[in-house]
């Protein structure tokens, strides 16, 4: 899951990434509390071609955070 700052920096991370992943937009959840309440879902067979993105670049870092979702529960990851 990416969690975003802002509204705006979601509905650009959802066009960027549409030809790369396929994403759904969804509800961020409520423990994650530095967001805009907009998150995008990416299955985790996608994951490699997500990780592939953000480490060209393909996003600006500071306009997300990468969560890894297990049970409901949301666990921060890092790239690095």
């Amino acid at each position: 899951m990416l969690s975003f700052q802002s509204t705006h920096a979601a509905m650009g991370a959802e066009r960027a990434l549409g030809p790369v992943v396929p994403v759904k937009t969804m509800p961020t959840l409520r423990q994650v509390s530095a967001s805009c309440g907009v998150s995008l879902r990416v299955e985790p067979r996608h994951w490699p071609a997500l990780r592939a993105f953000l480490e060209s670049d393909g996003l600006a870092r500071e306009d997300y955070l990468l969560f890894r979702v297990e049970d409901g529960i949301a666990h921060p990851l890092t790239l690095s």
